[in-house]
């Protein structure tokens, strides 16, 4: 093993990205919970006790983290014996503790508060291949056929129409389902605050925000949608209320910066102090330039609530027939779906825009703990888009073989998949990621 990453739990989708491209690049990493067989301590140590260089996510939660400084001072102890090499990976600016400035102040740090994390990472990579007497290997190009990085590629996702009944209520399922795990965090978000305004960037179904900004909290909320029949169907159910307020807006073909003074204008408002993001960076082609304009209308000490998706942290156990391999392969032929990971690059969006904390505080929705009705709400939330989409696709083409070949799997396997998803001793994990985010 070549390199152990230490990190505080809220960095995790930085290790997560870090440890995908080493070991991209040849690099072999440990860290956890990935890595952890048997006792979590034992395991830990001897990992530490096994690794070449030890690459520390440094900021001020690991600073303050003793768990973290546990492992800085196991890993100092080997360094004063040079046998091995620790290398900090700088991701805020915040001071550090003084455990920790005794252990890292005269070492040479990663800056990865002044550039995009993708060239730290890359700065990264370079500094271990000679502490490593490795060959230096190339960046490892975008697989043609991989789902994740096709999805990269965001396109013009205007998929959602109020005559499409399945989908109306696949959504419906998945506020119902998501709101209770996601509540608590609206509460940390807006405790003992009054007078918001609140923005909500991309309303697909009207009911949603009436669930989520309909709150003491909240004064005003402007909800955007790019279909006017959702726009429609909002102000109408709001009339009476009026703390809602529902507008048209189409981030493909609008800038949101010549679009909200004006709408704020009509809603009666100055300034935003929270944006709600649920499943809107997935569909849109640049997310850093619509938030980065945002922004500039967000009073100080503004916050954020995102939910997203990241195929990278599901999975299926025991995928016995490999039926639930094979659905996610359909991901990347389906081009009425957003970008599948998404999830993951939310907290590099966030620091760009300066967020000075973002907090990745669930990694996935899983069936363990759940009850049939609450595993019925996740496998039509999760899986009913795969059929429907693909039959909307053969409608719009005919000739479209790829659809064609989907529909006929789905039609042969999919009540196999879902025999096999209720199993009692299957566990489903997927990838819906919330952040909480202060700016």
């Amino acid at each position: 093993m070549d390199v152990f990453i230490s990190y505080e739990h809220q960095s995790k989708p930085i290790a997560d990205n870090i440890c995908a491209v080493l070991e991209s690049r040849g690099i072999r990493c440990w860290y956890a919970p990935r890595d952890v067989y048997g006792d979590y301590a034992t395991s830990i140590v001897e990992a530490i006790e096994n690794c070449k260089v030890f690459v520390l996510i440094l900021n001020c939660d690991s600073s303050n983290s003793p768990h973290v400084l546990n492992e800085v001072e196991m890993a100092y102890q080997r360094i004063l014996k040079g046998e091995i090499a620790i290398v900090p990976f700088k991701v805020d600016a915040g001071l550090l503790s003084k455990a920790m400035e005794y252990y890292v102040k005269r070492l040479h740090w990663i800056d990865a508060v002044s550039e995009p994390l993708e060239k730290a990472i890359a700065r990264l990579y370079e500094q271990l291949v000679p502490i490593l007497g490795l060959k230096p290997q190339p960046a490892a190009l975008p697989d043609p056929d991989c789902s994740a990085e096709v999805n990269l590629n965001r396109k013009n996702v205007m998929y959602y129409s109020p005559d499409d009944l399945i989908e109306l209520k696949r959504l419906g399922m998945e506020e119902e389902l998501l709101y209770e795990y996601e509540k608590p965090y609206y509460d940390k978000l807006l405790l003992g605050k009054s007078g918001l305004v609140a923005l909500d960037l991309s309303v697909l179904n009207p009911h949603s925000p009436m669930r989520r900004l309909n709150r003491g909290e909240i004064d005003t909320a402007i909800c955007l949608s790019y279909n006017a029949a959702v726009v429609k169907e909002g102000n109408d159910l709001c009339a009476k209320d009026g703390k809602l307020k529902f507008f048209e807006f189409n981030a493909d073909e609008q800038d949101i910066a010549e679009v909200l003074p004006e709408i704020m204008k009509e809603a009666g408002v100055e300034k935003i102090d929270f944006i709600n993001l649920t499943m809107a960076i997935m569909d849109l082609k640049n997310p850093f330039k619509v938030l980065n304009r945002i922004k500039r209308f967000m009073a100080p000490g503004g916050v954020a609530f995102v939910r997203d998706i990241d195929d990278g942290v599901v999975f299926a156990y025991p995928d016995k027939n490999e039926y639930f391999k094979k659905i996610k392969e359909f991901y990347k032929y389906d081009t009425l779906s957003g970008s599948r990971i998404s999830g993951r690059q939310v907290f590099n969006v966030m620091k760009k825009l300066g967020a000075k904390t973002i907090r990745l505080e669930r990694c996935g929705i899983n069936t363990a703990a759940m009850d049939y009705d609450q595993k019925r709400m996740l496998f039509k939330s999760w899986f009913a888009f795969v059929p429907n989409d693909f039959n909307i696709m053969l409608r719009q083409d005919p000739s479209n073989a790829k659809a064609r070949e989907v529909m006929d799997w789905l039609n042969e396997y999919y009540d196999d998949l879902e025999e096999e998803f209720f199993g009692d001793d299957f566990i489903f994990n997927s990838g819906y990621m919330f952040f909480t985010v202060w700016f």
